[in-house]
């Protein structure tokens, strides 16, 4: 059966510039041999080898906005993919103006594309409707155009049932892992099984949602009802309400306040101002509203799995 385990790297949870202990913003998700990075700050790709990630698994990058603190790695990251010879395709969805930076940084540093390379400037809606997953987005609110994404994962088959099995007479091998696969089949003294007679109920995908740089917004709340972990803006802390006010980004509050909405599962605190050392402020103020909230440090990992 495939592995159904989700992994979240927290690349990079800093914002603004580039700190001693905080990246600037990437997170990269694993699931199923996939790998999906959303946003694509400066030295996202040396994060993903401190990560034990190969940049050649990349096959989709998703960019919230063009603020170089999320974008100044796509560049370098590209051409990297160049030189270690990638040949399969990779594609680029981000908010108007995405294609032409990628294409203009590419052009203007000489860097001979040979593979297939996509860029979509997107605003709303479904962007990537995979068989094993599929990722939306709204706008976010902020000082330039920015998105928001949504990352759903499809469903899993029940747990099998081993003890039925036997009692059915479905012996282990390939009639199993058409069971698991959906399929009926035919026991050797001619009795029909189907997927329901062994497997438990259908497992709802893991959902996990990216808020990018953004003032609270209850469209967001709402796009992320139920989500397994909810990746926030958490720029400053309440102390500094006014600054994110001003600069249309969220409080380590505020963010909670979004996850409490939605009823999301977890709540990662990213984006975290360099003006703040440590994190304790940010996890205490998020805690008192949501208490499954946390601020990830670089190269955390979260591992997901789908409801039981």
């Amino acid at each position: 059966m495939t592995n159904s385990k989700v992994r979240v790297y927290f690349l990079g949870v800093g914002g603004g510039i580039p700190a001693v202990t905080r990246a600037p913003p990437a997170v990269a998700v694993q699931f199923q041999g996939k790998l999906l990075l959303f946003d694509c700050g400066e030295g996202t790709q040396l994060q993903l080898r401190k990560a034990g990630l190969s940049p050649q698994r990349v096959q989709e990058i998703f960019i919230t906005h063009l603020h170089g603190d999320h974008v100044l790695g796509l560049p370098g990251l590209i051409s990297t993919m160049v030189m270690l010879n990638r040949s399969k395709p990779l594609t680029i969805y981000g908010p108007v103006g995405t294609a032409e930076f990628t294409q203009i940084a590419l052009e203007l540093t000489h860097v001979q594309l040979d593979f297939e390379l996509t860029t979509n400037d997107v605003e709303k809606g479904i962007i990537s409707n995979q068989a094993q997953y599929q990722v939306r987005c709204l706008p976010a609110i902020h000082s330039i155009p920015s998105l928001s994404y949504i990352l759903q994962m499809a469903d899993s088959p029940g747990r099998f049932d081993v003890s039925k099995a036997q009692r059915l007479g479905v012996p282990s091998g390939p009639l199993r892992k058409s069971l698991c696969e959906g399929t009926s089949i035919q026991t050797s003294d001619g009795k029909i099984v189907n997927p329901e007679d062994v497997l438990g109920p259908t497992r709802k995908g893991v959902s996990i949602v990216y808020s990018g740089d953004t003032a609270p917004n209850p469209k967001l709340a709402k796009a992320a009802t139920n989500a397994n972990l909810l990746i926030h803006d958490a720029t400053f802390t309440a102390t500094h309400k006014e600054n994110a006010k001003n600069y249309l980004h969220s409080t380590a509050a505020q963010a909670a306040q979004i996850a409490k909405q939605a009823q999301a599962t977890y709540l990662a605190l990213v984006h975290i101002s360099p003006r703040y050392i440590v994190t304790e402020e940010h996890e205490n103020e998020a805690k008192a509203i949501f208490p499954q909230s946390f601020a990830p440090m670089d190269l955390d990992c979260l591992e997901l799995t789908p409801s039981r």
